[in-house]
């Protein structure tokens, strides 16, 4: 019988980019992906052109979600670690997140999304979109580090 996993870490994986924290009040939408480069896990979301539709946050544009990472996507289907074009997919409205952090964060302080290098900042530079509505970091870490995001259940 083959030996699947023999050596373990000192601590589990606290979680991934894009996976529901908790589950304490948590409210997630259906909606299907209109734009052709899809939508990443963990990638905030706005209300597209079509019914029920959704693309990219950007700015200006009306916030609706984040993207939660699923197992049931397919994963040669474009994009990877995503929802591609078409696909019906699930968006936190309000609740707990883990994210990747793309600089040093703070407990308390605003989000922030990079689309370019899919991570979360505290604060808006070049191509990087936010504030997020009503949305703050509910841990602290560094760079690269996967922290928490809360949506519309905490303040600063």
């Amino acid at each position: 019988m083959a030996t699947y996993q023999t050596t373990y870490g000192n601590a589990p994986r606290k979680g991934l980019h894009g996976q529901i924290a908790s589950e304490e009040k948590a409210n997630k939408i259906s909606r299907t992906v209109e734009t052709t480069a899809g939508i990443k896990f963990g990638q905030p979301v706005q209300r597209g052109v079509a019914d029920h539709g959704v693309a990219p946050f950007a700015t200006g544009g009306k916030f609706i979600g984040i993207a939660v990472l699923t197992p049931n996507v397919l994963p040669d289907v474009a994009p990877a670690g995503g929802y591609a074009q078409f696909v019906t997919g699930a968006f936190l409205t309000s609740g707990q997140m883990y994210v990747r952090a793309g600089g040093a964060v703070s407990d308390g302080d605003a989000v922030y999304y990079n689309p370019t290098t899919d991570a979360y900042f505290n604060a808006a530079g070049a191509g990087i979109v936010g504030p997020i509505p009503d949305c703050f970091f509910d841990t602290s870490g560094s760079n690269g580090d996967i922290v928490e995001i809360s949506l519309k259940h905490r303040s600063a």
